[in-house]
Parts: structure tokens; sequence; C-alpha cells
């Protein structure tokens, strides 16, 4: 039995919570197995992301959207234990499911994820939503680990621009008014075991390194919001980025 007010209290203080065993190995066994029948489908081809090694060989880099082409993976998520911590912080729980991912970040080739808030792409009103995201395999400060910046959540939403790797296409703008602001809290990169589980908020500023270590770093994510609404005109104009952004890709 979790302690779910140790949980929500870390929370609410620090904005993200580790999670020991989030799910059993055997559970992870099924996940990966999983994994591997999604990345043999034919997918939208803007839920598949390749990389490609010194010898032009295509290595994957995240899928996104799982929970649409897995009823395995839909149930997982329905049926974990992040339905009752969000039902704890935010006191409501959406059914919606979103945000779902797999994050390969490949030995040697793994790129990085530039510091962002979930929320500019959740486009939510207050931003009640939570991200748990289990590590597949150990993940730390060698292999491209995640990073908070504790409590950054306080700052709000920030100014965030059309830039970094396709499926994590938002960065906040680092200008100097934000590099100042951002000293104010303590930079804390993540070391995880496989089945560990950190769980975050949509506002807490996050990002993580590239995988330039000989070891593979594979995580999955999810997304649970409160019955918060969406706000129409900021998504609006967060598709409107992308789209432009994407255009640039091609």
């Amino acid at each position: 039995m979790k302690d779910y007010t140790k949980i929500v209290k870390t929370l609410t203080n620090d904005n993200f919570v580790i999670i020991r065993n989030f799910f059993t190995q055997n559970v992870l066994k099924e996940i990966k197995y999983e994994i591997k029948k999604i990345e043999k489908m034919n997918l939208n081809k803007r839920d598949k992301h390749y990389i490609y090694d010194t010898k032009n060989k295509k290595v994957l880099s995240s899928i996104h959207n799982i929970h649409l082409y897995s009823d395995y993976y839909k149930n997982l998520i329905n049926e974990c234990e992040l339905k009752n911590i969000i039902l704890r912080r935010y006191g409501s729980r959406s059914k919606r499911i979103f945000n779902a991912s797999l994050f390969a970040k490949p030995k040697a080739y793994g790129l990085e994820t530039k510091i962002h808030q979930d929320n500019a792409f959740f486009n939510l009103k207050k931003g009640e939503a939570l991200t748990c995201w289990v590590a597949l395999d150990a993940s730390n400060k060698t292999n491209g680990s995640l990073f908070y910046y504790k409590g950054s959540s306080s700052l709000g939403l920030q100014r965030h621009i059309p830039e970094g790797n396709l499926g994590a296409s938002m960065t906040i703008k680092q200008d100097a008014r934000f590099l100042k602001k951002i000293k104010n809290y303590k930079k804390v990169f993540i070391d995880v075991k496989p089945g560990d589980c950190v769980i975050h908020d949509a506002l807490v500023i996050h990002g993580s390194e590239n995988n330039v270590s000989s070891t593979n770093r594979r995580a999955i994510n999810f997304s649970i919001s409160s019955l918060d609404k969406v706000d129409k005109i900021k998504l609006q104009q967060y598709k409107e980025r992308l789209k432009k952004f994407l255009a640039k890709k091609k």
C-alpha cells in the first residue's frame, strides 16, 4: 500500500516524486513485448520517429500515442496507481489518456529533450495534470537522465518556442529574464532502476540530456489530468506553431 499522503505532499512541494518498483519486473517484460509489437505496426508517421547512426542505419528514437494502438497499454494506464494519486492531488480525475509515449534514447545516439513544461503541450487552463515516467532501463546522469528544477512550478507557465526534437518540439525561451529566475531552483538529476517511476506535474520545468553512453535509456510515459478544461485558444495557437515547426523539418 502506497503512502499517498506522503506522495502528494512531495508532489506539492517539489513538483515531482520518485516511486520505486511502480511496475513489477513481469509487467516490464509485458510492456517491452508490447512495444516491439507496436514498433512493427504501420503507425501514423507523426507517431514514430527514428534517428540515424554513423552508418546511416535507422535507430528508433520515440513512439507516441501508444494507447491508440494498444489495448494492453490503455488498460495498464487505466488500472495503475496514477489515478489514485491525481484524485488526491487535485480532487478529480478525467478518464482521458494522453501523452502516452516511448522514449528510446538509444545508446550513443539518444537525443536530448530541451527544457520545457508539459502544459505547453497540454494547454490546460489550470495545468492540473500528472505525468508518470517509467524507466525500462536504468537511468542516471551517465546515460541521459531526466532532470527537474525542484519546485519550479511556482513560476507558472513560461513562454515556449517551437524548437527541439520531433515529438518533443517545444522549449522554454531562455532569455536573460528566465535565466535569472531559474537560478533560484535546484537542478536535480534522476537516478532510477527499471520499474521505478517519476511522477511530475504539468508545470515543473524539466528535460533530459543526450545519451552518449554504451547503455540504452528507454522509458515510457503517460499523463492523466483532473477535470481541468483545455484552453481552446492556446491549443489552436500551439497547433499553428507546431505546424510551422514540422514544415521546417521536412
